[in-house]
């Protein structure tokens, strides 16, 4: 049963962006095997996407006959991502939405999806896959990240298979990799060898755009990959580094590999990256990152604020220093005003063994407890939201020029592309995101694990999904952007989510806490279900150990699914009209959480008073003239949010600039769940006694 319609929660879930900057962008961490507590290379994708078909599918292992061709089909990212009967139930016509299967489910949108062919393999693997191939049954993991380049202007995809113009796209290429490749070195030289001999195209043909980082890992090892078409548009350069075993790795939007030596065994490129260097004119040699060496990330990456992207620190360099600051704390590293983080290197040394829960704390992150926290200051409004939304000029239609009149939001284009909140790892605007294990000395058909979710990942729990597993829970395989869904995880983490946002310090921890009692069950009960396959493996009795851990894998999805429907209407009941509502001896008793002093100062709640012209503000003798009453109050709430300071009576600064967005979206975020509630007003109980914010306990 579906609830709500595209134009309310699309909205206020994922903002939509102007095709003037196609800054969907995305971060992969990588975690060398001897890094981890468990022995296991890691590697995560957060897809954040505004308008990305968000399910998920498992495309089984197939023997093919030989010599045939194996399709290639165009990239596209929006529902349906693909239209296709051989790559797993998914993508399948029967599993498209019923209003939706007449038109994407047509010869001739099936057809059009097709670009070209590549000859087939006798067999291929099974693997997990949305709009990028991420996880392989033989433990072969892929991570994405968007980049920056310099090049890919006039690589335009084609558009037929008789078509000129390059062929495979990131998809493409990661995608064939998994389908062939048992270890991380393969599936690198292959999708290097692709994209030079193929072609390759980026996202978008803007220029700006176009590059790839990708971190590939095998329970061996982990790499880190660049890709980008050459200056021609019809071929690649490409270049990838092995990451040290006890070290982290981490790209946002930017290249992070410097200097390229031929000499280095832990290095591989393509063979024309020189020449495309200096035929391009842009080959920069010998730098401090380089010394005596081609400078990758330099060369290869476009001038700050080149057309397409939001090149800065604040957008791509900072997620890297919070994943190195948190990880290897005592190295002391720096924010820097350099957007390709010239102060940073490829990869540190973890100073104490990273757990699968501390890359799911990374993935959620908003820079809690640093100097950009997002949880202070004016921007998180008077309950600390962490959630910017994108840079836009209002309602659709409106657009940017050089005059602000020309919009509601009162934005030019350059206040649009130099302006910056700092961009977090965690985002609203996620569509899924995943932590991937390798694990070594277990049989294969145990050792690869993805925990996985959907939508913003503070606002969803992670099911641990074996990669040899034959299906994957049906709730990551229905749903898209166009409206609300039952069936859909995506939309009960989205609305959870959205309504966390109405006052964060005060609901956020309760979803904190479920998150933590599913994951926490779902690592404990993971060691028995280790066990018991492993048995049955070193049985023979393989098929039933797939069988064992598919049921454990959709139990786990299926659980999550349905705590967070009772989650939705737990929250709903406790918190709503700006009260905590609490019973305690079956006595109701509901507690007002209002807003902080100094957001009150800044909106006039005192001075607004009859007979009370002007307010007087600790240690200051009020103010003088109407004129000045402004900058006054600006000065004072300043002091009391800078640092999250206490002010007078008690109450906590957090901060927040951008009021109107933050009560704009609040009154929509109520609409909407106010609609989903119409005829579901039950509470549901089942949850144990915890404490919000300010310790008070928060028990329906």
């Amino acid at each position: 049963m579906r609830f709500f319609a595209l134009t309310l929660l699309t909205a206020l879930a994922v903002p939509s962006l102007s095709s003037e900057v196609f800054d969907n962008m995305c971060t992969t961490i990588g975690v060398g095997p001897g890094a981890t507590a468990i022995g296991a290379s890691m590697v995560t994708h957060t897809a954040d996407c505004d308008d990305c078909d968000f399910r998920l599918t498992k495309t089984p292992p197939k023997t093919w006959e030989v010599p045939s061709l194996r399709p290639v089909y165009r990239y596209h990212r929006q529902y349906p991502r693909l239209v296709v009967e051989e790559r797993g139930d998914t993508w399948k016509k029967e599993n498209l939405e019923t209003e939706f299967k007449d038109l994407y489910g047509s010869k001739k949108f099936v057809e059009d999806q097709l670009v070209g062919y590549v000859p087939q393999v006798e067999k291929t693997f099974g693997l997990f896959e949305a709009l990028f191939a991420m996880m392989n049954d033989q433990n072969v993991a892929i991570g994405e990240s968007t980049c920056a380049s310099a090049m890919g202007k006039n690589a335009v995809p084609r558009e037929c298979p008789d078509c000129p113009g390059p062929l495979v796209d990131v998809a493409a290429i990661s995608l064939i990799a998994l389908e062939r490749c048992d270890t991380a070195r393969c599936a690198v030289e292959m999708m290097g060898s692709l994209a030079t001999e193929y072609g390759y195209y980026g996202a978008s043909t803007e220029e700006g755009d176009a590059g790839e980082a990708l971190t590939v890992s095998d329970p061996n090892e982990v790499w880190m990959m660049h890709l980008s078409p050459d200056d021609t548009g019809m071929s690649a350069i490409w270049v990838a580094q092995r990451i040290p075993h006890n070290h982290v790795t981490a790209a946002a939007n930017a290249f992070v590999i410097r200097g390229v030596d031929p000499d280095n065994e832990d290095m591989l490129f393509s063979d024309n990256i020189w020449e495309v260097a200096e035929r391009s004119g842009r080959a920069k040699y010998d730098t401090a990152r380089a010394p005596g060496l081609l400078d990758f990330a330099l060369t290869f990456s476009p001038d700050e604020y080149a057309p397409g992207m939001m090149k800065k620190p604040e957008y791509s360099t900072d997620r890297v220093w919070r994943v190195f600051t948190q990880l290897a704390p005592s190295k002391g590293f720096k924010r820097t005003n350099d957007w390709l983080g010239d102060n940073l290197p490829l990869s540190v040394e973890v100073e104490k063994k990273v757990t699968v829960e501390d890359i799911m704390a990374l993935n959620r992150d908003h820079y809690e407890g640093s100097e950009m926290d997002l949880t202070k200051g004016f921007a998180a409004g008077p309950f600390g939201s962490p959630i910017r939304y994108d840079p836009g000029y209002g309602p659709p239609g409106q657009i940017g020029t050089d005059d602000p009149k020309d919009n509601e939001n009162g934005l030019t284009k350059w206040d649009r592309m130099h302006g910056a909140f700092p961009r977090a790892i965690g985002i609203m605007r996620t569509s899924w995101h995943f932590v991937a294990t390798s694990r070594p000395n277990l049989p294969n058909e145990v050792a690869g694990v993805m925990w996985y979710s959907q939508y913003q990942p503070s606002a969803g729990a992670y099911a641990p999904l074996y990669s040899s597993m034959e299906k994957v829970p049906k709730m990551y395989a229905r749903g898209s952007l166009y409206e609300y869904s039952e069936e859909s995880s995506f939309w009960k983490f989205c609305t959870v989510g959205n309504y966390a946002q109405l006052a964060w310090k005060y609901i956020y921890p309760v979803v904190k806490a479920k998150q933590q009692e599913l994951e926490e069950g779902f690592f404990k009960a993971q060691k028995e279900i280790d066990e018991k396959a492993v048995k049955l493996v070193n049985e023979g009795k393989k098929d039933e150990a797939v069988k064992l851990l598919t049921e454990f894998s959709v139990g786990c999805g299926e659980t999550i699914h349905d705590e967070w429907g009772k989650l939705l209407h737990y929250l709903f009941a406790k918190f709503h009209d700006g009260y905590t509502n609490i019973i305690e001896e079956s006595t109701f008793r509901a507690v007002e959480f209002f807003y902080p002093r100094w957001w009150l100062v800044l909106s006039d709640y005192f001075t607004n008073v009859v007979n009370d012209h002007f307010y007087e503000l600790p240690e200051k003798g009020g103010f003088d003239t109407l004129d000045n009453v402004f900058e006054e109050k600006k000065s004072w709430v300043l002091e009391q949010v800078g640092m999250g300071a206490s002010v007078e009576g008690g109450q906590e600064g957090p901060g927040g600039a951008g009021f109107s967005t933050f009560l704009v979206g609040s009154v929509g975020i109520l609409c909407g769940v106010a609609g989903y509630f119409a005829g579901n007003r039950r509470v549901r109980g089942g949850y144990t006694q915890i404490a919000d914010a300010s310790g008070v306990d928060v028990r329906v």
